[in-house]
């Protein structure tokens, strides 16, 4: 016996939200539409846009129609950006935004317990998933953790860079508060109304103890989220 025929109609669906024929929150054809434009019942459109439904690939909006889900992302331990993405089966970028030298961070250098006159890389990154914005990175590291950076391609993983210098990171303490967005952000993230953000703060240890980086990311919080194990003690 061959496919179901709603099967094949449900995998030709997702092959175009893949291939961005529909896209992040648009809306996908009626089943009316949908019968039409595969020479199917009703039934069987509906059958194919169910099996989306419950995948989380499609929601349904009462007296609006059906469209394509805002896919979300889970950070649940110390994997990079790339790590993250790839794990659960999504396509990863980045886009460089700034790279630099800066002086004069007290703030940093403290959390960092750097001199205060250390000189730091600034790494500002817009990371994308599936050609989605959905974080802006900036990482401060001490320029003698790892000189000639400007040598790599920083629009791959850092953690695979810093991996070439000796540095596996295995920890991080970092703040988390909700936001919205400022007007700068908007623009970098393109959209039009300010959206509320998880604003990430914090130091990045190494295997060894050593504080390596201090990071301020904003992440996208329809599209992003952080899963944290608390125990009582």
């Amino acid at each position: 016996m061959g496919e179901p025929i709603y099967l094949a109609v449900k995998k030709e669906l997702k092959n175009r939200i893949k291939i961005g024929v529909y896209k992040s929150g648009e809306q996908i054809p009626s089943e009316r539409e949908l019968s039409e434009l595969f020479n199917i019942s009703r039934m069987t459109a509906r059958q194919a846009v169910n099996e989306l439904v419950n995948e989380g690939l499609i929601k349904r909006e009462k007296g609006r129609g059906s469209f394509v889900s805002s896919p979300q992302f889970l950070q649940k331990n110390i994997r990079s950006f790339t790590e993250t993405l790839l794990e659960q089966g999504h396509e990863p970028s980045t886009k460089l935004i700034e790279f630099c030298t800066v002086y004069n961070l007290k703030e940093i250098s403290m959390k960092l317990g750097e001199k205060p006159d250390t000189n730091y890389y600034k790494i500002k990154r817009l990371r994308f998933a599936n050609l989605v914005p959905v974080a802006l990175e900036t990482v401060y590291i001490p320029k003698y953790r790892c000189e000639k950076l400007e040598d790599y391609d920083l629009e791959t993983s850092l953690y695979n860079i810093l991996e070439d210098y000796g540095y596996i990171i295995q920890s991080v303490s970092c703040n988390i508060d909700a936001c919205l967005s400022s007007r700068p952000i908007m623009r970098t993230f393109d959209v039009s109304k300010p959206v509320t953000l998880l604003k990430v703060e914090g130091v990045n240890y190494t295997i060894n103890g050593e504080k390596l980086f201090y990071e301020e990311s904003y992440y996208r919080s329809n599209l992003y989220k952080y899963h944290v194990d608390i125990n009582r003690r």
